[in-house]
């Protein structure tokens, strides 16, 4: 069984910077030593094959492994498909551990079996800290909503010079780390969430595909009504504004890591016609794509 990383709060976990990386077929992740940072590893689709201090992990779409930052990881082989996943390094700044999730659960166990103390007797306006179990590696309980979490962040590193930005990528990645923490405590996902997530799984195997609220329906059984209820409480938009996003989020990975025209990318991503794809990309991102290609220089990971 993999690991639990626990850390004493506070002070909390510090967001450093975020990416995504489409790898192809034989595509690895590079391996590195003691690289001073957690790398966390957010799967979309695809499998990656990386491994740590002796143990392998496949990390499939829907799920997450942190990487050590005391720690060799490495390769255990190249991807057997296509493979889309985020990635992003924080570190804690306080006190953290590695436990084995056995020794883990004994310990959740025992303190639970004990009487409930009462409130520490504090000073006025002292803190009192207290711990946070991160899985090493996990089966996501929101994947859809936790990559749009990160990729949110990975966009703001594009306006890091604005002020108020930096304090709002804190913020966000706070929420990230309440995300990996609930996945730790198998919470059951509300109802809606459980629509919004089918669906939205749905839309990214079949983002290529033409939009049909009624297909989405039958596809996982659910009102495309109540789908379109639940997307809007857990995404912030409809099914259709959900999957332009992918659409674009898409095509821009493709802007950057490939030197395929804006016609064969607007094709690749669903869209009809090129110039109705670079209306909607200019739209949500402030220019062309050919100026975004232009602009932005791939960081790789």
């Amino acid at each position: 069984m993999p690991p639990i990383i626990e850390f004493t709060a506070p002070p909390l976990p510090h967001y450093i910077v975020s990416g995504s990386t489409l790898l192809p077929v034989g595509g690895k992740h590079p391996s590195r030593q003691n690289i001073g940072a957690f790398d966390l590893l957010v799967v979309v689709s695809g499998c990656l094959y990386v491994g740590e201090e002796g143990r392998d992990y496949e990390v499939e779409s829907g799920h997450a492994l942190i990487l050590r930052p005391d720690c060799y990881h490495y390769a255990v082989e190249g991807c057997r498909e296509e493979t889309l996943h985020h990635w992003l390094h924080f570190q804690i700044l306080g006190d953290w551990r590695v436990v084995e999730e056995e020794e883990y659960r004994q310990q959740q166990g025992s303190y639970a079996d004990k009487e409930t103390p009462g409130p520490p007797a504090l000073r006025p306006f002292s803190v009192a800290p207290y711990t946070v179990p991160l899985p090493q590696f996990m089966k996501l309980a929101q994947p859809q909503k936790l990559a749009a979490a990160i990729g949110e962040l990975t966009e703001m590193n594009r306006s890091i010079h604005i002020s108020g930005v930096r304090l709002r990528q804190q913020a966000l990645f706070q929420e990230v780390i309440v995300q990996l923490s609930a996945s730790a405590g198998g919470d059951a996902p509300s109802p809606q969430s459980v629509c919004a997530e089918a669906a939205a799984s749905y839309l990214r195997k079949h983002y290529r595909e033409p939009f049909s609220a009624t297909k989405l329906g039958e596809s996982i059984n659910f009102h495309p009504v109540y789908i379109a209820r639940c997307m809007q409480k857990v995404f912030g938009c409809p099914p259709a504004v959900y999957l332009l996003r992918l659409r674009i989020q898409q095509s821009k990975l493709l802007l950057l890591q490939t030197d395929l025209t804006v016609e064969r990318i607007a094709e690749q991503v669903g869209f009809n016609t090129a110039s109705y794809f670079t209306a909607c990309f200019t739209k949500m991102e402030g220019l062309s794509p050919r100026k975004y290609r232009q602009r932005f220089f791939w960081n790789k990971h």
